[in-house]
C-alpha cells in the first residue's frame, strides 16, 4: 500500500509538471483554408487572431463562424496534445488496471 501511495504522489507531481508546461504551449487553429487563424494557450488565452483581408468581403455572420471554427481547431490541437503527453506519464507508477481520468 505504501508504494503504491508513493506512486500515486510522483504521479499527481508529473501531472502538475506536465500541466504547467502544456499551459505555456501556444496551439494554432485554422479555418476556411487559412484564411482565419488563431493562437491559444494550453490555459486556454486566445494570444492572436489574423484574418485575411479578402474575408473583409463576405458577412459578418461568414466571418464569425470562421472565427468560431478556426477556435475550435486549436482547442482540439491542444486536447490532442495534452492526450498525447500525459498517455504516458502513468507509465509504472500505477498498478495494472487503474486508470486515471483524462489519461
Amino acid at each position: 500500500m505504501g508504494k503504491m501511495l508513493k506512486g500515486i504522489a510522483e504521479l499527481q507531481k508529473r501531472v502538475n509538471e506536465m500541466q504547467k508546461e502544456l499551459s505555456a504551449m501556444v496551439f494554432e487553429g485554422n479555418a476556411g483554408g487559412n484564411l482565419v487563424s488563431v493562437a491559444v494557450t494550453g490555459a486556454g488565452e486566445v494570444q492572436s487572431l489574423k484574418i485575411n483581408p479578402a474575408l473583409m468581403t463576405e458577412d459578418a455572420e461568414t466571418i464569425e463562424d470562421l472565427v468560431v471554427a478556426a477556435l475550435n481547431n486549436a482547442n482540439a490541437n491542444k486536447e490532442k496534445t495534452s492526450k498525447e503527453k500525459l498517455s504516458g506519464i502513468a507509465g509504472g507508477l500505477l498498478p495494472l488496471g487503474i486508470k486515471l481520468p483524462g489519461m
